[in-house]
Protein backbone atom coordinates (compact mmCIF):
# COMPACT_ATOMS: atom_id res chain seq x y z
CA UNK A 1 0.00 0.00 0.00
CA UNK A 2 1.37 3.42 -0.91
CA UNK A 3 0.86 6.39 1.50
CA UNK A 4 1.06 9.83 -0.04
CA UNK A 5 0.90 13.04 1.82
CA UNK A 6 0.57 16.60 0.68
CA UNK A 7 2.10 19.16 2.85
CA UNK A 8 2.43 18.58 6.56
CA UNK A 9 0.76 15.50 8.02
CA UNK A 10 -1.35 14.95 4.91
CA UNK A 11 -2.57 18.55 4.67
CA UNK A 12 -2.23 20.91 1.77
CA UNK A 13 0.16 23.71 1.81
CA UNK A 14 -2.69 25.90 3.15
CA UNK A 15 -3.33 23.49 6.02
CA UNK A 16 -6.82 22.41 4.71
CA UNK A 17 -7.92 18.89 4.14
CA UNK A 18 -7.97 18.00 0.39
CA UNK A 19 -11.24 17.29 -1.46
CA UNK A 20 -12.07 13.67 -2.20
CA UNK A 21 -10.66 12.48 -5.47
CA UNK A 22 -13.21 11.60 -8.16
CA UNK A 23 -13.79 7.92 -8.51
CA UNK A 24 -13.27 6.42 -11.97
CA UNK A 25 -16.25 4.73 -13.61
CA UNK A 26 -16.46 1.03 -13.08
CA UNK A 27 -16.95 -1.38 -15.94
CA UNK A 28 -19.84 -3.82 -15.83
CA UNK A 29 -18.99 -7.12 -14.36
CA UNK A 30 -18.97 -9.80 -16.89
CA UNK A 31 -17.78 -12.56 -14.71
CA UNK A 32 -17.31 -13.08 -10.92
CA UNK A 33 -13.71 -12.46 -10.03
CA UNK A 34 -11.75 -14.82 -7.90
CA UNK A 35 -10.90 -14.12 -4.21
CA UNK A 36 -7.27 -13.37 -5.08
CA UNK A 37 -8.27 -10.86 -7.69
CA UNK A 38 -10.66 -9.14 -5.31
CA UNK A 39 -7.88 -8.83 -2.64
CA UNK A 40 -5.42 -7.37 -5.10
CA UNK A 41 -7.90 -4.86 -6.36
CA UNK A 42 -8.76 -3.75 -2.86
CA UNK A 43 -5.12 -2.97 -2.01
CA UNK A 44 -4.54 -1.04 -5.18
CA UNK A 45 -6.96 1.68 -4.10
CA UNK A 46 -5.29 4.83 -2.53
CA UNK A 47 -5.79 5.61 1.20
CA UNK A 48 -5.83 9.25 2.39
CA UNK A 49 -4.82 9.85 6.09
CA UNK A 50 -6.08 13.03 7.73
CA UNK A 51 -4.89 14.69 10.99
CA UNK A 52 -7.04 16.62 13.34
CA UNK A 53 -6.48 20.41 13.98
CA UNK A 54 -5.76 19.81 17.74
CA UNK A 55 -2.30 18.36 17.19
CA UNK A 56 -1.32 21.08 14.75
CA UNK A 57 -2.22 23.81 17.20
CA UNK A 58 -0.43 22.03 20.06
CA UNK A 59 2.77 21.77 18.09
CA UNK A 60 2.67 25.42 17.02
CA UNK A 61 2.02 26.65 20.56
CA UNK A 62 4.69 24.33 21.86
CA UNK A 63 7.24 25.86 19.53
CA UNK A 64 6.14 29.35 20.49
CA UNK A 65 6.33 28.50 24.20
CA UNK A 66 9.74 26.92 24.00
CA UNK A 67 11.04 29.89 22.02
CA UNK A 68 9.57 32.37 24.49
CA UNK A 69 10.94 30.45 27.46
CA UNK A 70 14.34 30.29 25.81
CA UNK A 71 14.38 34.04 25.22
CA UNK A 72 13.31 34.76 28.79
CA UNK A 73 15.88 32.32 30.17
CA UNK A 74 18.63 33.79 27.97
CA UNK A 75 17.76 37.27 29.20
CA UNK A 76 17.67 36.31 32.88
CA UNK A 77 20.02 33.37 33.33
CA UNK A 78 23.67 34.26 33.92
CA UNK A 79 26.78 32.27 33.28
CA UNK A 80 30.28 32.86 34.61
CA UNK A 81 32.73 34.58 32.26
CA UNK A 82 36.39 33.65 32.81
CA UNK A 83 39.69 34.79 31.32
CA UNK A 84 42.12 31.97 30.54
CA UNK A 85 45.81 32.30 31.34
CA UNK A 86 48.69 29.88 31.26
CA UNK A 87 51.81 29.72 33.36
CA UNK A 88 53.59 27.52 35.87
CA UNK A 89 53.94 26.92 39.58
CA UNK A 90 56.74 28.75 41.32
CA UNK A 91 57.72 29.15 44.97
CA UNK A 92 56.88 32.43 46.65
CA UNK A 93 60.58 32.95 47.24
CA UNK A 94 63.01 32.87 44.36
CA UNK A 95 65.02 29.75 43.63
CA UNK A 96 68.15 30.01 45.76
CA UNK A 97 71.41 29.67 43.87
CA UNK A 98 73.98 28.46 46.38
CA UNK A 99 77.44 29.75 45.47
CA UNK A 100 80.76 29.20 47.15
CA UNK A 101 81.73 32.43 48.96
CA UNK A 102 85.36 31.55 48.33
CA UNK A 103 86.87 29.32 45.73
CA UNK A 104 87.97 25.88 46.80
CA UNK A 105 88.25 22.19 46.06
CA UNK A 106 85.28 20.00 46.98
CA UNK A 107 86.22 17.38 49.56
CA UNK A 108 82.80 15.90 50.36
CA UNK A 109 79.30 16.11 48.81
CA UNK A 110 76.52 15.47 51.33
CA UNK A 111 73.37 15.97 49.18
CA UNK A 112 71.96 14.81 45.89
CA UNK A 113 69.38 16.08 43.42
CA UNK A 114 65.84 15.97 44.79
CA UNK A 115 66.90 15.71 48.43
CA UNK A 116 65.03 17.81 50.97
CA UNK A 117 67.19 19.93 53.26
CA UNK A 118 66.62 22.21 56.21
CA UNK A 119 68.10 25.64 56.69
CA UNK A 120 71.63 25.30 58.06
CA UNK A 121 72.22 21.75 56.83
CA UNK A 122 75.72 21.12 55.46
CA UNK A 123 75.56 20.60 51.70
CA UNK A 124 79.19 20.49 50.55
CA UNK A 125 82.52 20.51 52.38
CA UNK A 126 85.62 22.02 50.82
CA UNK A 127 89.26 21.22 51.51
CA UNK A 128 90.12 23.46 54.48
CA UNK A 129 93.89 22.82 54.59
CA UNK A 130 94.94 26.16 53.12
CA UNK A 131 92.33 28.12 55.09
CA UNK A 132 93.36 26.46 58.36
CA UNK A 133 97.04 27.19 57.71
CA UNK A 134 96.23 30.82 56.94
CA UNK A 135 94.23 31.18 60.17
CA UNK A 136 97.06 29.68 62.24
CA UNK A 137 99.65 31.91 60.60
CA UNK A 138 97.59 35.03 61.23
CA UNK A 139 96.97 33.98 64.83
CA UNK A 140 100.72 33.64 65.39
CA UNK A 141 101.33 37.09 63.91
CA UNK A 142 98.57 38.53 66.07
CA UNK A 143 99.96 36.91 69.24
CA UNK A 144 103.44 38.25 68.47
CA UNK A 145 102.11 41.76 67.94
CA UNK A 146 100.06 41.60 71.12
CA UNK A 147 103.12 40.42 73.07
CA UNK A 148 105.16 43.32 71.70
CA UNK A 149 102.40 45.77 72.58
CA UNK A 150 102.17 44.47 76.15
CA UNK A 151 105.94 44.87 76.52
CA UNK A 152 105.88 48.39 75.09
CA UNK A 153 103.03 49.40 77.38
CA UNK A 154 104.81 47.96 80.42
CA UNK A 155 107.99 49.85 79.60
CA UNK A 156 106.19 53.10 78.82
CA UNK A 157 103.74 53.09 81.72
CA UNK A 158 105.82 51.64 84.54
CA UNK A 159 109.31 52.50 83.36
CA UNK A 160 110.38 49.01 84.34
CA UNK A 161 112.73 46.59 82.74
CA UNK A 162 111.84 43.55 80.70
CA UNK A 163 112.85 40.03 81.56
CA UNK A 164 114.78 37.92 79.06
CA UNK A 165 111.74 35.65 78.73
CA UNK A 166 109.62 38.64 77.71
CA UNK A 167 112.19 39.64 75.11
CA UNK A 168 112.31 36.18 73.55
CA UNK A 169 110.98 36.10 70.03
CA UNK A 170 110.99 39.88 69.54
CA UNK A 171 112.82 41.55 66.65
CA UNK A 172 116.53 42.24 67.38
CA UNK A 173 116.11 46.01 67.07
CA UNK A 174 113.31 45.92 69.62
CA UNK A 175 115.43 43.82 71.98
CA UNK A 176 118.31 46.31 71.62
CA UNK A 177 116.03 49.26 72.36
CA UNK A 178 114.44 47.67 75.41
CA UNK A 179 117.83 46.52 76.77
CA UNK A 180 119.33 49.97 76.30
CA UNK A 181 116.34 51.58 77.97
CA UNK A 182 116.55 49.22 80.92
CA UNK A 183 120.27 49.98 81.34
CA UNK A 184 119.67 53.71 81.21
CA UNK A 185 116.87 53.51 83.76
CA UNK A 186 119.06 51.42 86.08
CA UNK A 187 121.98 53.84 85.67
CA UNK A 188 119.79 56.81 86.53
CA UNK A 189 118.58 55.03 89.63
CA UNK A 190 122.22 54.59 90.72
CA UNK A 191 123.02 58.22 90.02
CA UNK A 192 120.04 59.37 92.05
CA UNK A 193 121.04 57.11 94.92
CA UNK A 194 124.52 58.61 94.78
CA UNK A 195 123.11 62.12 94.88
CA UNK A 196 120.80 61.23 97.76
CA UNK A 197 123.54 59.36 99.61
CA UNK A 198 121.29 56.32 99.89
CA UNK A 199 122.62 52.86 100.52
CA UNK A 200 122.62 49.92 98.16
CA UNK A 201 119.67 48.12 99.72
CA UNK A 202 117.38 46.44 97.19
CA UNK A 203 120.00 46.57 94.44
CA UNK A 204 121.52 43.64 92.67
CA UNK A 205 125.19 42.79 93.10
CA UNK A 206 126.11 44.39 89.79
CA UNK A 207 124.19 47.56 90.61
CA UNK A 208 125.80 47.75 94.06
CA UNK A 209 129.24 47.39 92.46
CA UNK A 210 128.46 50.19 89.99
CA UNK A 211 127.18 52.40 92.81
CA UNK A 212 130.37 51.69 94.78
CA UNK A 213 132.52 52.61 91.79
CA UNK A 214 130.64 55.87 91.30
CA UNK A 215 131.02 56.75 94.96
CA UNK A 216 134.70 55.76 94.98
CA UNK A 217 135.37 58.03 92.04
CA UNK A 218 133.57 60.93 93.73
CA UNK A 219 135.26 60.24 97.07
CA UNK A 220 138.69 60.05 95.49
CA UNK A 221 138.25 63.41 93.80
CA UNK A 222 137.02 64.91 97.05
CA UNK A 223 139.82 63.26 99.05
CA UNK A 224 142.44 64.74 96.72
CA UNK A 225 141.04 68.20 97.28
CA UNK A 226 140.78 67.57 101.02
CA UNK A 227 144.42 66.42 101.10
CA UNK A 228 145.56 69.68 99.58
CA UNK A 229 143.57 71.59 102.20
CA UNK A 230 145.13 69.51 104.96
CA UNK A 231 148.62 70.15 103.66
CA UNK A 232 148.00 73.85 103.47
CA UNK A 233 146.49 73.87 106.94
CA UNK A 234 149.61 72.08 108.22
CA UNK A 235 151.83 74.63 106.54
CA UNK A 236 149.70 77.40 108.02
CA UNK A 237 150.07 75.91 111.45
CA UNK A 238 153.85 75.77 111.04
CA UNK A 239 153.92 79.30 109.73
CA UNK A 240 151.81 80.51 112.60
CA UNK A 241 154.25 78.82 115.04
CA UNK A 242 157.20 80.38 113.33
CA UNK A 243 155.44 83.72 113.38
CA UNK A 244 154.84 83.51 117.10
CA UNK A 245 158.50 82.63 117.69
CA UNK A 246 159.65 85.39 115.41
CA UNK A 247 157.46 87.88 117.20
CA UNK A 248 158.79 86.78 120.57
CA UNK A 249 162.37 87.02 119.31
CA UNK A 250 161.60 90.41 117.83
CA UNK A 251 160.14 91.59 121.11
CA UNK A 252 163.22 90.41 123.01
CA UNK A 253 165.62 91.98 120.58
CA UNK A 254 163.58 95.17 120.60
CA UNK A 255 163.72 95.21 124.40
CA UNK A 256 167.45 94.74 124.39
CA UNK A 257 167.80 97.49 121.84
CA UNK A 258 165.69 99.80 123.91
CA UNK A 259 167.71 98.97 127.00
CA UNK A 260 171.13 99.62 125.50
CA UNK A 261 170.18 102.76 123.63
CA UNK A 262 170.71 105.09 126.68
CA UNK A 263 173.90 103.36 127.60
CA UNK A 264 175.23 103.87 124.08
CA UNK A 265 174.48 107.57 124.42
CA UNK A 266 176.48 107.61 127.60
CA UNK A 267 179.31 105.72 125.84
CA UNK A 268 179.18 102.80 128.15
CA UNK A 269 178.70 100.35 125.32
CA UNK A 270 180.29 100.45 121.96
CA UNK A 271 178.15 101.76 119.16
CA UNK A 272 178.95 98.70 117.10
CA UNK A 273 177.15 96.48 119.51
CA UNK A 274 174.17 98.78 119.35
CA UNK A 275 174.12 98.60 115.62
CA UNK A 276 174.33 94.82 115.73
CA UNK A 277 171.36 94.71 118.06
CA UNK A 278 169.48 97.07 115.85
CA UNK A 279 170.21 94.80 112.90
CA UNK A 280 168.80 91.85 114.82
CA UNK A 281 165.64 93.79 115.48
CA UNK A 282 165.31 94.71 111.82
CA UNK A 283 165.91 91.13 110.74
CA UNK A 284 163.34 89.91 113.25
CA UNK A 285 160.80 92.42 112.00
CA UNK A 286 161.47 91.32 108.45
CA UNK A 287 160.95 87.71 109.46
CA UNK A 288 157.75 88.56 111.22
CA UNK A 289 156.53 90.43 108.16
CA UNK A 290 157.48 87.49 105.94
CA UNK A 291 155.71 85.02 108.18
CA UNK A 292 152.61 87.25 108.30
CA UNK A 293 152.52 87.30 104.52
CA UNK A 294 153.06 83.54 104.40
CA UNK A 295 150.24 83.09 106.87
CA UNK A 296 147.99 85.21 104.73
CA UNK A 297 149.02 83.31 101.63
CA UNK A 298 148.39 79.97 103.27
CA UNK A 299 145.04 81.11 104.59
CA UNK A 300 144.08 82.21 101.11
CA UNK A 301 145.39 78.93 99.67
CA UNK A 302 143.39 77.01 102.25
CA UNK A 303 140.30 79.00 101.30
CA UNK A 304 140.93 78.26 97.64
CA UNK A 305 141.51 74.59 98.37
CA UNK A 306 138.29 74.44 100.38
CA UNK A 307 136.50 76.02 97.47
CA UNK A 308 138.06 73.45 95.20
CA UNK A 309 136.75 70.71 97.50
CA UNK A 310 133.28 72.15 97.25
CA UNK A 311 133.74 72.58 93.53
CA UNK A 312 134.78 68.95 93.30
CA UNK A 313 131.63 67.91 95.10
CA UNK A 314 129.54 70.25 92.99
CA UNK A 315 131.25 69.03 89.86
CA UNK A 316 130.50 65.45 90.84
CA UNK A 317 126.83 66.27 91.40
CA UNK A 318 126.69 68.33 88.22
CA UNK A 319 128.25 65.49 86.30
CA UNK A 320 125.78 63.05 87.77
CA UNK A 321 122.86 65.36 87.02
CA UNK A 322 124.16 65.86 83.49
CA UNK A 323 124.46 62.15 82.98
CA UNK A 324 120.96 61.67 84.38
CA UNK A 325 119.63 64.34 82.01
CA UNK A 326 121.38 62.74 79.06
CA UNK A 327 120.06 59.35 80.06
CA UNK A 328 116.56 60.78 80.39
CA UNK A 329 116.92 62.25 76.92
CA UNK A 330 118.05 58.89 75.56
CA UNK A 331 115.17 57.20 77.38
CA UNK A 332 112.73 59.71 75.88
CA UNK A 333 114.11 58.97 72.41
CA UNK A 334 113.76 55.25 73.01
CA UNK A 335 110.23 55.81 74.32
CA UNK A 336 109.45 57.77 71.19
CA UNK A 337 110.67 54.88 69.07
CA UNK A 338 108.69 52.45 71.21
CA UNK A 339 105.60 54.64 70.83
CA UNK A 340 106.04 54.66 67.08
CA UNK A 341 106.54 50.92 67.15
CA UNK A 342 103.40 50.61 69.31
CA UNK A 343 101.38 52.70 66.86
CA UNK A 344 102.69 50.69 63.92
CA UNK A 345 101.93 47.48 65.78
CA UNK A 346 98.39 48.65 66.48
CA UNK A 347 97.92 49.38 62.78
CA UNK A 348 99.34 46.01 61.83
CA UNK A 349 97.27 44.38 64.56
CA UNK A 350 94.10 45.94 63.16
CA UNK A 351 95.00 44.70 59.67
CA UNK A 352 95.87 41.25 60.98
CA UNK A 353 92.62 41.09 62.97
CA UNK A 354 90.70 42.03 59.84
CA UNK A 355 92.53 39.42 57.79
CA UNK A 356 92.06 36.89 60.57
CA UNK A 357 88.33 37.59 60.69
CA UNK A 358 88.11 37.11 56.94
CA UNK A 359 90.18 33.95 57.16
CA UNK A 360 87.97 32.60 59.95
CA UNK A 361 84.87 33.42 57.93
CA UNK A 362 86.50 31.73 54.96
CA UNK A 363 87.20 28.73 57.18
CA UNK A 364 83.53 28.64 58.15
CA UNK A 365 82.65 28.86 54.46
CA UNK A 366 84.53 25.64 53.90
CA UNK A 367 81.18 24.10 54.84
CA UNK A 368 78.48 25.19 52.40
CA UNK A 369 75.14 25.29 54.24
CA UNK A 370 71.55 25.52 53.06
CA UNK A 371 70.22 29.11 53.25
CA UNK A 372 66.55 28.02 53.31
CA UNK A 373 64.40 24.93 53.64
CA UNK A 374 63.77 23.31 50.30
CA UNK A 375 64.67 20.70 47.72
CA UNK A 376 68.12 20.46 46.16
CA UNK A 377 68.56 20.28 42.41
CA UNK A 378 71.15 21.02 39.72
CA UNK A 379 74.09 19.83 41.84
CA UNK A 380 77.20 20.72 39.83
CA UNK A 381 79.90 18.72 41.67
CA UNK A 382 79.71 15.10 40.65
CA UNK A 383 82.56 13.98 42.87
CA UNK A 384 85.44 15.10 45.06
CA UNK A 385 88.09 17.31 43.50
CA UNK A 386 85.58 19.62 41.83
CA UNK A 387 86.99 23.16 41.76
CA UNK A 388 84.30 25.67 42.74
CA UNK A 389 84.52 29.37 41.99
CA UNK A 390 82.56 32.34 43.26
CA UNK A 391 80.92 33.20 39.93
CA UNK A 392 78.95 29.99 39.32
CA UNK A 393 76.40 28.30 41.62
CA UNK A 394 77.40 24.99 43.13
CA UNK A 395 73.76 23.89 43.41
CA UNK A 396 70.26 25.31 43.62
CA UNK A 397 67.49 24.99 46.20
CA UNK A 398 63.77 25.32 45.54
CA UNK A 399 62.23 26.82 48.70
CA UNK A 400 59.68 24.55 50.35
CA UNK A 401 57.30 27.36 51.21
CA UNK A 402 53.87 27.70 49.50
CA UNK A 403 53.80 27.60 45.72
CA UNK A 404 52.02 30.24 43.67
CA UNK A 405 50.86 30.12 40.08
CA UNK A 406 52.61 32.66 37.90
CA UNK A 407 50.47 33.21 34.80
CA UNK A 408 50.56 35.57 31.86
CA UNK A 409 47.51 37.54 30.66
CA UNK A 410 47.07 38.96 27.16
CA UNK A 411 46.31 42.58 26.38
CA UNK A 412 42.75 41.72 25.31
CA UNK A 413 41.93 40.14 28.68
CA UNK A 414 43.57 42.56 31.10
CA UNK A 415 40.80 45.19 31.11
CA UNK A 416 38.40 43.67 33.67
CA UNK A 417 41.00 42.05 35.91
CA UNK A 418 41.94 43.29 39.36
CA UNK A 419 43.50 41.84 42.47
CA UNK A 420 41.30 39.69 44.67
CA UNK A 421 39.44 37.89 41.85
CA UNK A 422 38.76 34.19 42.29
CA UNK A 423 40.62 31.80 40.03
CA UNK A 424 40.22 28.14 39.07
CA UNK A 425 43.66 26.61 38.60
CA UNK A 426 44.13 23.36 36.72
CA UNK A 427 47.44 21.54 36.81
CA UNK A 428 48.26 20.22 33.36
CA UNK A 429 50.04 17.19 34.82
CA UNK A 430 46.78 16.00 36.43
CA UNK A 431 43.61 15.85 34.26
CA UNK A 432 40.92 18.05 35.79
CA UNK A 433 38.20 15.51 35.05
CA UNK A 434 39.86 13.09 37.45
CA UNK A 435 41.80 15.26 39.89
CA UNK A 436 39.71 18.42 39.81
CA UNK A 437 41.09 21.92 40.09
CA UNK A 438 42.41 24.17 42.84
CA UNK A 439 40.74 27.36 43.95
CA UNK A 440 42.90 30.44 44.14
CA UNK A 441 42.91 34.21 44.32
CA UNK A 442 44.58 36.75 42.09
CA UNK A 443 47.09 38.53 44.36
CA UNK A 444 49.16 40.64 41.98
CA UNK A 445 49.11 41.96 38.42
CA UNK A 446 52.03 43.50 36.60
CA UNK A 447 51.93 47.27 36.05
CA UNK A 448 53.22 47.06 32.48
CA UNK A 449 53.11 44.58 29.65
CA UNK A 450 56.17 42.51 28.90
CA UNK A 451 57.39 42.33 25.28
CA UNK A 452 56.89 39.15 23.24
CA UNK A 453 59.32 36.30 23.66
CA UNK A 454 59.92 33.02 21.87
CA UNK A 455 57.77 31.21 24.42
CA UNK A 456 55.07 33.91 24.61
CA UNK A 457 54.89 35.62 21.19
CA UNK A 458 52.55 38.39 22.38
CA UNK A 459 52.51 41.25 24.83
CA UNK A 460 51.55 39.89 28.21
CA UNK A 461 51.05 40.98 31.80
CA UNK A 462 52.56 38.81 34.56
CA UNK A 463 50.21 37.90 37.40
CA UNK A 464 50.38 35.70 40.48
CA UNK A 465 47.66 33.48 41.89
CA UNK A 466 47.66 32.35 45.51
CA UNK A 467 46.51 28.74 45.90
CA UNK A 468 44.16 27.58 48.65
CA UNK A 469 45.96 24.26 48.94
CA UNK A 470 49.25 22.78 47.88
CA UNK A 471 48.08 19.26 47.05
CA UNK A 472 45.61 17.39 44.86
CA UNK A 473 43.60 14.57 46.39
CA UNK A 474 42.49 11.42 44.61
CA UNK A 475 41.23 8.27 46.28
CA UNK A 476 42.31 9.59 49.67
CA UNK A 477 45.90 10.10 48.52
CA UNK A 478 47.56 13.50 48.64
CA UNK A 479 49.59 14.45 45.59
CA UNK A 480 51.94 17.37 46.38
CA UNK A 481 52.46 20.09 43.83
CA UNK A 482 55.96 20.78 42.55
CA UNK A 483 57.65 23.89 41.34
CA UNK A 484 57.74 24.19 37.57
CA UNK A 485 54.45 22.39 36.84
CA UNK A 486 52.51 24.05 34.02
CA UNK A 487 49.02 25.29 34.91
CA UNK A 488 45.98 26.77 33.22
CA UNK A 489 44.11 29.38 35.20
CA UNK A 490 40.55 30.55 34.58
CA UNK A 491 40.11 33.95 36.20
CA UNK A 492 36.46 34.59 37.04
CA UNK A 493 35.71 38.01 35.64
CA UNK A 494 31.93 38.53 35.90
CA UNK A 495 28.51 36.96 35.43
CA UNK A 496 26.86 37.60 32.03
CA UNK A 497 23.46 36.75 30.66
CA UNK A 498 23.26 34.26 27.84
CA UNK A 499 21.50 36.85 25.72
CA UNK A 500 24.46 39.26 26.03
CA UNK A 501 26.75 36.59 24.65
CA UNK A 502 24.53 36.12 21.57
CA UNK A 503 24.20 39.86 21.11
CA UNK A 504 27.98 40.18 21.24
CA UNK A 505 28.28 37.52 18.56
CA UNK A 506 25.65 39.31 16.47
CA UNK A 507 27.46 42.62 16.99
CA UNK A 508 30.74 41.05 15.90
CA UNK A 509 29.09 39.80 12.70
CA UNK A 510 27.66 43.24 11.98
CA UNK A 511 31.05 44.85 12.55
CA UNK A 512 32.69 42.29 10.26
CA UNK A 513 30.20 43.20 7.50
CA UNK A 514 31.06 46.89 7.89
CA UNK A 515 34.77 46.21 7.58
CA UNK A 516 36.10 46.18 4.01
CA UNK A 517 39.00 43.94 4.82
Amino acid sequence: MTVTTNGHNGHNGNGKRPAPAPQPPTAPAEAKPSRQAIRTEAFDQPVILQQTALWSRAIVWGIVGVTTFGLIWASVAKIEEAVPATGQLEPQGNVQEVQAPTGGVVREILVRDGQEVKQGDVLVRFDATAATAQVRSLEQVRNSLQQENRLYQTLLQNGGSASPAALAGLPPEVVALTTSRSNLVAENNLFRRQLAGAGGGGLSGEEQARLGAIRSEADSRTAAAQLEVSQLQQQLSQTQGQLATARQTLAINQGILDDIAPVVEEGAIARVQFLRQQTEVLNGQAEVDRLVKEQARLQYAISQAGQRVQNTRDTTQTDLLGRIAQNDKDIAEIDSQLNRALVENNKRLAEVNSQLSQAQVGLQYQELRAPVDGVVFDVQPKGTGFVANTSQPVLKIVPSNALVAEVFITNQDIGFLHEGMEVDVRVDSFPSSEFGDIQGKLVSIGDDALPPTEVLPFYHFPAKVELERQTLEVNGRQLPLQSGMSVTANIRVRDRTVMSIFTDLFDDKINSIRTVR
